[in-house]
């Protein structure tokens, strides 16, 4: 981790944040700006001299001129991981997928600041395979915002069962519940950790420690069996891959 971006138009607020981000990471580079133009203006520069980018980004919701979350939807993929530090969690929501990995409340406590910082530094320490963008730029300790017409989940991403392509999107389960989310399989598959999730077939990743039993269909494919009853037959060459991962 060595250089972190922090958007607030507060001039009081950009210094506390910066203060407190200091005593956490002394060696830390912390660039602040007051706009989401000067964010974006400043980032592109960054970009065409083929300097590094950020590492992280720290960003308000309400700025004048251009939201933080309008400055997100113009910044090319994939999005340094973000934390968004905000009055108002609702106006979040909309946020999550665009790079966000969290969301901190004002006045920030110095302790969730600093299991954020921890959360962000492990993703943007983590070798990166591609460039390719990814719904969830998040490990397997990360924490995201899903809504549906029942309300609000913060949901821990290792407690995700399964999830599967949805026309074009991806359907999250957790627990009793079910979100769409508007990101195809292939990018959220991505983004989530291999130790514990395995795409079983074309339109299916399942998280291996919620499986309850595994078993074999007529054909010798291995069919996981899900928490909410559900079953998820491997595809031939995902059978394949398993039996030899796990050498069974």
């Amino acid at each position: 981790m060595k250089t972190v971006l922090v958007v607030e138009d507060e001039a009081v607020a950009l210094e506390d944040l910066r203060d407190s981000l200091l005593e956490i990471d002394q060696d830390l580079e912390i660039v602040g700006v007051q706009t989401a133009m000067e964010a974006l203006e400043l980032l592109g520069a960054r970009k065409s001299e083929n300097r590094l980018d950020f590492d992280g980004i720290f960003l308000d919701i309400e700025l004048p001129g251009m939201s933080g979350i309008q400055m997100l939807e113009r910044l090319p993929k994939p999005i340094p991981p973000t934390i968004l530090v905000t009055a108002h969690a609702m106006m979040a929501l909309d946020a999550f997928g665009l790079g966000v990995i969290g969301c901190l409340l004002k006045p920030v406590d110095q302790q969730r600041l600093r299991r954020a910082y921890s959360q962000m530094k492990v993703i943007a320490d983590a070798p990166k395979p591609n460039s390719k963008a990814t719904a969830f730029e998040s490990g397997s300790e990360s924490r995201v915002l899903l809504r549906d017409r029942n309300g609000i989940h913060m949901v821990h991403v290792l407690d995700f069962t399964h999830l599967t392509e949805e026309r074009g999107s991806t359907r999250i389960f957790f627990g009793n519940h079910s979100v769409v989310v508007p990101h195809r399989l292939g990018d959220m598959e991505a983004g989530l950790d291999r130790e514990y999730f395995f795409r079983v077939n074309t339109s299916t990743i399942v998280n291996l420690d919620k499986v309850t039993h595994f078993t074999t269909s007529t054909t010798g494919l291995f069919v996981a069996g899900l928490p909410d009853g559900a079953e998820a037959e491997f595809s031939p060459d995902r059978s394949r891959v398993f039996q030899e991962r796990y050498e069974l």
